[in-house]
């Protein structure tokens, strides 16, 4: 009869437990924040097992093992034998494993008496600043040892169990518990544990009991951490969305607008609810391409996606705001699919470029009306643009030769080494590059320019035909005069030679016959075929600046007016002559041509220094243009202004035979030499307040 009694005690007890659990399960998946959720588990734990123990044979056991040592938990309590036994507590803990900081938090605490007729108390949830509900995860602690393993911990004796002497949740009259893992043993959340003031409280059933707690509890916890990622996620997808300098829309299988940020109603100048009753399609958005023409349904991104399932990069429409004004965009189009790979909208990305299409416009009607061709190229060297010069020059029309390949168009310009090439370097290193090219189809010769960019080439081009052809009778008469000077110069330099020589036989055999006018005047004969004779040489070095000169090259103008200096270092002894000079570029030249006109600026600033001890100062600057203007000043006797394009003639000279040195020559080479490095040359000045050339340069190749 006992036994049928104890069996069928046992199966109610299990029957009840089941049940609980169950009902904490359903109650557990309502939960909707951590704090009550743990609170249940505990509750329900020490309620079913306290409600289930007989008071009347259940004391507290006060036997030998209970006072066996001292510990963390204390000393057991001695009572008289008169004292009455109480009822065994039973408490309940929640752990929340902190693997970062490998301790445990206190979440919940739950204690109720044997026979569930009372709640002793309950520990208040707490954060985790509080160090009293912070205990570290050890193995000599039951519940670290359970988390450790993975496997339940039964301890029947705290007290006399040296297996256990590390630190659990402050129970002071603990003297046996049952540890389970809340969660999987390989990522536990933490540890549910129960304890009892008797010794021999728990065994398997209580352990399959915990267990379903711990794994409803589980469950529910994984729930709730998932919520919460969810939500953060949709949070923080909100707020991209919401601050994306973007705008983004979000458009149904069936065109229908379902959702737009804030920047797309800015940008389209609708509020979302008035989006909402759009779709891709809407006849009121008044859709066009770029060339102006209507969009057709068709030809909108969203069909092209629902169609091929691919997405669409940087289609450019234009759209119509409700105030009639037009914006521009630049739209990426996404599909959506659902769970069955069926398309269920897309998902639009566009931005605001109105006021690149507006700078466009204006760029294009300004370069149509510029003289120069230009024409523009993508990175596949597909035209893009081609002003009407340009239509004009290369006899085709813009719209046969947008998005046609420069090559395919032209074969016969990739065949040139200097077309490809200088297109090549262009792309390669994005610095500008020039050639010169005749185009045999139409007999022309063009100067043509290579402006690179990070989506292609900007190419402007000339026809310098007639300068080529001036060039070309240029160095011809150029020729000829070189020749006729240097026949002058033989045919004059012989008669000039014989007049000097005759003139100093006459000086030296006849000189005591010749009275003092007589020796002035052979005096005065020879010194004007001296000059005569440098007049000719200088005529003869003037008009081999363009034939003789050497091929230009990089040229270090430092090392130029070093060589100077050493060449007039007599002179500028003589004079006491301090010259400063700044640092110098190099520049594209001919070294010995440029010598000769800082010789010549050099010279000049000297010998019209007055009668102070000349102040020359030579200096450069960078122009706008990119060339370099080179500087000479002085602090000399100055130049009119009536006569400053004047001094830059041939034989032209300020000041009067034998007032000053010199013949004539030297600022019309200066300027000669400088012209053929395609430069100008130029004075400014005040009598009396000292003079300055000028001169421009190009910057050596490599240093453009």
């Amino acid at each position: 009869m006992n036994s049928s009694r104890t069996s069928n005690g046992a199966l109610e007890r299990r029957v009840r437990r089941q049940e609980a659990a169950a009902e904490f399960g359903e109650r557990a998946l309502e939960a909707d924040d951590r704090e009550s959720l743990c609170c249940r588990a505990a509750r329900t734990v020490v309620a079913t097992v306290a409600e289930e123990t007989d008071v009347a044979t259940d004391g507290v056991d006060s036997g030998p093992g209970s006072q066996s040592r001292a510990s963390s938990y204390g000393p057991a309590p001695e009572r008289s034998e008169t004292e009455p036994e109480s009822p065994p507590i039973y408490t309940c803990t929640v752990l929340e494993a902190l693997p970062d900081v490998d301790r445990f938090r206190l979440r919940e605490r739950a204690d109720r008496a044997a026979g569930g007729r009372e709640v002793v108390g309950r520990s208040p949830p707490v954060d985790g600043s509080d160090d009293k509900t912070m205990f570290p995860v050890d193995r000599t602690s039951h519940a670290g040892r359970a988390l450790r393993t993975g496997d339940p911990i039964v301890v029947d004796d705290l007290r006399a169990d040296d297996r256990f002497r590390g630190p659990d949740p402050p129970l002071e009259r603990a003297h046996s518990a049952v540890s389970v893992v809340i969660g999987r043993a390989d990522d536990p959340w933490g540890v549910l544990s129960l304890h009892a003031t008797a010794r021999d409280r728990f065994d398997d059933a209580d352990v399959t009991f915990l267990r379903s707690v711990a794994s409803a509890l589980a469950s529910a916890v994984e729930r709730l951490r998932a919520d919460q990622r969810r939500s953060e996620e949709a949070s923080l997808r909100r707020t991209i969305l919401e601050t994306s300098p973007v705008g983004i829309t979000l458009i149904d299988a069936d065109g229908q607008n379902v959702f737009s940020n804030d920047r797309a109603e800015e940008i389209l100048g609708r509020s979302a609810e008035e989006l909402r009753t759009y779709t891709h399609d809407d006849e009121r958005w008044n859709l066009i391409d770029e060339r102006g023409d209507p969009i057709e349904s068709d030809d909108l991104p969203l069909s092209t996606v629902a169609e091929t399932g691919e997405p669409v990069y940087d289609d450019i429409v234009g759209a119509e705001r409700p105030d009639g004004t037009r914006v521009w965009v630049s739209m990426h189009c996404n599909p959506i699919f659902d769970a069955d790979g069926e398309f269920d909208g897309a998902v639009y990305a566009f931005r605001d470029i109105t006021e690149r299409k507006h700078l466009e416009s204006r760029l294009e009607e300004i370069l149509g009306r510029v003289d120069d061709a230009i024409c523009a190229f993508d990175t596949d060297l597909r035209y893009t643009h081609v002003n009407e010069r340009a239509e004009e020059l290369l006899g085709q029309s813009e719209s046969e030769l947008l998005s046609e390949r420069l090559w395919d168009r032209f074969p016969e310009a990739e065949d040139d080494d200097a077309v490809r090439e200088s297109f090549q370097k262009a792309m390669e290193t994005q610095e500008p590059t020039s050639y010169e090219h005749y185009y045999e189809p139409i007999d022309a010769w063009f100067e043509v320019s290579v402006y690179p960019s990070e989506t292609g080439l900007s190419v402007y081009f000339r026809d310098v035909t007639e300068r080529k052809a001036y060039e070309q009778q240029l160095e011809a008469s150029n020729e000829r005069l070189e020749q006729f000077a240097s026949a002058a110069s033989h045919d004059l330099q012989e008669p000039l030679r014989m007049v000097t020589s005759y003139l100093q036989l006459v000086e030296d055999r006849y000189a005591d016959e010749l009275d003092a006018d007589g020796r002035e005047f052979i005096d005065y004969a020879v010194d004007g075929a001296e000059r005569m004779r440098e007049m000719i040489d200088g005529l003869l070095e003037f008009s081999r600046v363009e034939t003789q000169g050497e091929p230009f090259e990089p040229v270090e103008l430092d090392e130029v007016l070093e060589d100077v200096r050493q060449d007039l270092s007599v002179c500028i002894e003589e004079s006491d002559a301090d010259i400063a000079a700044e640092s110098l570029p190099r520049v594209e030249g001919d070294g010995n041509q440029l010598r000769q006109v800082f010789q010549n600026l050099l010279s000049n600033a000297i010998e019209y220094s007055g009668d102070e001890p000349p102040q020359i100062e030579v200096s450069s600057e960078r122009a706008p243009s990119g060339d370099w203007v080179i500087s000479v000043s002085d602090d000399g006797v100055g130049i009119d202004p009536d006569d400053q394009e004047r001094i830059f003639g041939v034989f032209e000279r300020l000041h009067g035979t034998g007032e000053r040195d010199g013949n004539g020559i030297g600022l019309a080479l200066c300027r000669r030499i400088v012209e053929r490095h395609r430069g100008d040359i130029w004075v400014d000045s005040e009598p009396g307040d000292g003079t300055t050339f000028s001169f421009t340069l190009r910057p050596a190749s490599a240093d453009e």
